[in-house]
């Protein structure tokens, strides 16, 4: 079984066993983390990717270490200004062993929306009038200059 979940603005595709890195969690070393919302979700045969379906549908995991990325340097310049600048960054990370696949329970499905028919008529509201509601108030006309016009 395998699912597709998205974290951090990224979608992973991940198994029972797998390891992975993400974007650093407020989570201590050895902690148990739920990872959500899961995309897809498919079995050795069948597979879904409705999100009513999912609805419940988790993947969790457990906390390994936490590291940092590569070092990404930016050098910027303007050629014939003496500018030039060395900016640099490295991620933090956090390092995740997926313990299991949650599949949503037959519990957990959300009842069928009862859709009206185009047959049916919709339903009518109380006729009670709103209270009066006070007129768009308009702008002010502007004054001419008093140029002995």
């Amino acid at each position: 079984m395998y699912a597709i979940l998205q974290h951090g603005g990224h979608q992973y595709r991940v198994t029972t066993g797998d390891r992975l890195l993400v974007d650093r969690l407020p989570a201590e070393v050895g902690d148990t983390v739920s990872l959500e919302p899961v995309l897809f979700l498919a079995d050795g045969e069948s597979s879904t990717g409705d999100t009513a379906a999912l609805r419940g549908a988790s993947v969790t995991a457990v906390v390994v270490a936490h590291r940092k990325g590569h070092k990404i340097r930016v050098f910027s310049y303007k050629p014939k200004k003496r500018h030039r600048r060395t900016l640099g960054y490295r991620s933090q990370l956090t390092e995740l062993r997926v313990e299991a696949v949650v599949a949503p329970k037959d519990g957990d499905k959300p009842a069928a929306r009862r859709t009206r028919a185009k047959s049916e008529p919709a339903a009518e509201e109380a006729t009670e009038t709103a209270p009066a509601t006070k007129p768009a108030r308009k702008s002010p006309a502007r004054k001419k200059a008093a140029d002995g016009a």
